[in-house]
């Protein structure tokens, strides 16, 4: 009797330890185009928590005086640097003639969110958020004139 009671329980565990762990994690990307630049952002959540943000910008350089090219070179490194102060943060830009494409990986754990945040390079209504709530993130990001694909 106590056997089956113990593997009843440790059953029991297994089942509440997955219930916890919120499922598999999924992406929804949101998109936005403004003024030749497109941007796709990729929330990785686990349930409404997301775990992983990684933006990809692609800007059209074509046609673009090379004094403007050098603007855009100086607002990379500012960001570069920006981006570089926050561990955990990857961040990286490929350049061709025709176009620039930025991407920045954030994992969002309590203490990189909070960086990020602090420096304000991720915009939020809280500035003591420590998780990211994928439904809030989806509805401000549609407000503003982003499309989601689920």
């Amino acid at each position: 009797m106590k056997k089956a009671v113990g593997i009843l329980l440790a059953g029991c565990m297994v089942v509440g330890l997955t219930a916890c762990g919120g499922g598999k994690e999924e992406t929804t990307t949101c998109t936005l185009e403004q003024n030749g630049v497109v941007i796709e952002m990729n929330l990785v959540a686990k349930g409404d928590k997301v775990t992983k943000l990684t933006q990809t910008s692609t800007i059209n350089v074509e046609g673009y005086a090379e004094e403007q090219l050098d603007m855009l070179d100086a607002t990379v490194e500012s960001a570069k640097e920006a981006y570089g102060e926050i561990e955990g943060i990857e961040y990286s830009v490929e350049t061709s003639d025709s176009e620039y494409v930025e991407k920045v990986v954030i994992p969002t754990d309590k203490d990189t969110l909070q960086a990020v945040v602090k420096a304000g390079l991720l915009p939020v209504d809280n500035e003591d958020v420590t998780e990211l709530s994928l439904e809030a993130t989806v509805s401000s990001l549609e407000e503003s004139g982003w499309t989601v694909k689920e």
